[in-house]
């Protein structure tokens, strides 16, 4: 048991969390996104947090650790980033990354270790948490075809972390798709604890903009990637515009799927730019700002675990269109908070945008029902002292008994 974790849970020192994540801003993405507004969140609750990330290529001029002050209602808290060493070499920047992040782990006593998917980082954090005697919580990011625990079948090294991951004290499933993978997968279902993802909600709510009929604007945000379906808006664009010549839809992202959304648009003959049908700006880390200059929010994935960014358009409270999957239902019930589209369906989708512009009013109270919604259920700071309350619970009780490969594999990290 790690030897603060009493003086921790009966509110004396601050709870010191290290949360680990491959990828943190300033690279933009849903896993990104709401691992930092935790971190910062649980900083605010007057949690001592220190963020493990990679120095990922291109962040080369950052400084290898910073550290900010948080003013929160238990005090001023400590946030600190760490960017440890790795490589654009693929399999020797995974490599650099784990041992990096092995020795940090080895050499700082933490109370607890809370990791954002189930891959290396799992692997080495539930190894030095054995080996240290803190607690882990794993958080898988996504569900289906691209999510974590259909990485851990397929991926390098899979089913050797995917076992090593059954040894963490406690998973984190933000919605009841991943929830129900983790049991499939033969994950402890004792281990398992619901907990949503949690975004800020923006003290101004979305408001109408003047002479919006004549150029209506959607936006999408998000990754440009194929689970997103995008290329189902796009082919849905041309309908819109039949009723709204003026009609711009921005793709707010970058992605792997960007240049054949750009062929999909200039095949439609649906001119490309600022000015035109579609516009893809590239990623921002103004999300509000962009949503606020438009008068819809579209996600038309294939798949989500819970999306961030359906969570951020709800907690501002513009009019939305969704596609009509599981983990979108569990934000969105269709007519209330926003409307409800048939994946892989650009007609259906089409004229679900038509509806929500010919009835903006309407479409007007159901943003204000979702962000009431957001900040009743979803608020960063409600979601973050859930999470302390169950990190708490756990630095108390200790780590879980070790199992043979777990106990043994102080030497196995430098071999994934």
């Amino acid at each position: 048991m790690n030897a603060n974790a009493h003086t921790n849970a009966d509110g004396g020192q601050p709870l010191k969390l290290a949360l680990i994540t491959r990828r943190y801003p300033p690279l933009i993405g849903g896993a990104e996104k709401v691992l930092s507004y935790l971190a910062e969140a649980l900083a605010r609750e007057g949690a001592d947090v220190t963020v493990l990330t990679s120095r990922a290529p291109g962040l080369e001029a950052l400084p290898a650790e910073e550290e900010l002050a948080i003013e929160g209602r238990r005090g001023a808290g400590r946030l600190r980033v760490v960017r440890l060493a790795t490589s654009p070499v693929r399999f020797l920047g995974t490599w650099l990354y784990m041992r990096s992040l092995a020795r940090w782990l080895g050499e700082h006593p933490v109370d607890l270790a809370y990791v954002s998917m189930l891959k290396h980082d799992a692997y080495v954090a539930v190894g030095a948490g054995r080996r240290r005697g803190f607690p882990v919580v794993l958080r898988p990011e996504g569900a289906g075809a691209t999510g974590d625990l259909a990485w851990q079948s397929w991926g390098r090294f899979g089913r050797r972390i995917g076992a090593r991951c059954k040894e963490a004290d406690a998973i984190v499933a933000i919605s009841r798709e991943i929830d129900r993978e983790l049991r499939q997968a033969g994950y402890d279902p004792s281990t398992i604890r619901p907990l949503p993802n949690g975004v800020p909600v923006p003290a101004q709510s979305w408001q109408k903009r003047p002479g919006w009929r004549d150029a209506p604007r959607a936006s999408y945000v998000g990754r440009l990637a194929p689970e997103k379906g995008i290329d189902t808006l796009v082919a849905a664009w041309p309908s819109v515009r039949e009723a709204h010549p003026g009609a711009r839809l921005t793709l707010v992202g970058e992605g792997p799927q960007r240049p054949a959304l750009e062929a999909q648009a200039r095949g439609l003959g649906l001119e490309l730019g600022p000015s035109g049908a579609i516009d893809l700006p590239g990623a921002s880390s103004d999300v509000a700002g962009e949503l606020r200059r438009s008068d819809l929010f579209v996600l038309p994935s294939r798949e989500e675990g819970m999306s961030v960014a359906l969570l951020e358009a709800m907690a501002l409270g513009i009019p939305l269109v969704a596609s009509s999957i599981p983990g979108n239902r569990r934000l969105v019930a269709d007519f209330k908070h926003g409307r409800l589209a048939p994946p892989d369906d650009p007609a259906a989708l089409a004229r679900t945008i038509l509806d929500q512009w010919a009835n903006l009013d309407r479409a007007f109270h159901m943003g204000r029902a979702a962000r009431s919604r957001v900040r009743d259920e979803f608020s960063i700071a409600a979601v973050a002292r859930r999470h302390l309350a169950l990190f708490r619970q756990l630095a108390a009780r200790g780590t879980r008994p070790a199992t043979e490969d777990a106990a043994g594999s102080g030497s196995t990290e430098g071999k994934t």
